[in-house]
């Protein structure tokens, strides 16, 4: 994984937030012993958390995407994902994914209105073209054809296979941070070292080191996960053909800015 960085995207979301901890202190050698006092290494406990994770079949996942918002989405290895990301800031994405090939999103009003306001800056053309087509989308799911689904974003959340590619199966050195409670737990960080590399995992102080939380990156973009209800199967099911529409039928939902509009914007 590279260096963090941030990314500014117009695109559909994606997914992550929780568990708030900052610290101090290191650890590496195998008999160093954890924050915990159990006698068990941080190594050994971040080794078993990213093993857990990466184990896992199904996991729902809330947190945060830096470069687009809260996400909060039901996943699991069949391609399946259900649940809602945040729109850049703008608005609420309603998203379903079924078996890694259908997709639909349905965007909330202040989605739709943002995307106005853009047109509004294009032109007058944007604009009819814009509402002729919110007001067959509005309330709609947008079903995405085959090879939109293949170049959809999403899918590096949508699917556990990819969404944890980057994710370690261990660690050789580990720095732990501040014990913090939350929710009524005690939980610590565990953060892989050198940070260059960083991926942090949270789990209890006390007992299993369940991953409750994980930070790390998906294609140099930083990401939080909160990992809740790990094991339950997702429910990804088509909506009715009268509630959705193809994104050719809908011209301009999302108006397409021209390059000169672009260069003004870099």
């Amino acid at each position: 994984m590279g260096k963090r960085r941030r990314r500014t995207a117009v695109l559909s979301a994606i997914v992550v937030v929780a568990v708030a901890v900052g610290g101090c202190g290191s650890s590496g050698a195998e008999d160093d012993k954890s924050s915990a006092g159990k006698g068990t290494s941080d190594v050994a406990r971040m080794s078993s958390a990213l093993k857990t994770l990466k184990g896992y079949d199904t996991v729902h996942m809330d947190g945060h995407y830096m470069s687009r918002g809260g996400v909060g989405l039901q996943v699991d290895r069949k391609g399946n994902c259900v649940g809602t990301v945040e729109y850049g800031g703008q608005g609420i994405v309603e998203v379903i994914h079924v078996g890694g090939e259908r997709l639909w999103y349905r965007y909330d009003d202040a989605t739709l209105t943002s995307w106005r306001r853009l047109a509004e800056q294009i032109g007058p053309d944007a604009v009819a073209l814009h509402d002729k087509a919110a007001k067959k989308a509005r309330g709609k799911y947008i079903e995405s054809v085959a090879d939109e689904v293949t170049n959809d974003r999403l899918r590096g959340l949508c699917d556990l296979d990819e969404a944890f590619a980057e994710v370690p199966d261990s660690v050789d050195k580990v720095k732990p941070r501040n014990p913090e409670t939350k929710d009524g737990k005690r939980v610590v960080g565990l953060v892989q070292q050198p940070e260059g590399d960083e991926v942090t995992v949270y789990v209890p102080v006390e007992g299993d080191p369940v991953p409750l939380r994980v930070e790390f990156e998906i294609d140099d973009e930083p990401v939080e996960l909160d990992i809740v209800d790990a094991g339950k199967p997702v429910k990804a099911t088509p909506p009715p053909a009268d509630q959705t529409v193809t994104w050719a039928e809908v011209p301009g939902l999302l108006p397409e800015i021209p390059e000169h509009m672009q260069s003004q914007q870099e």
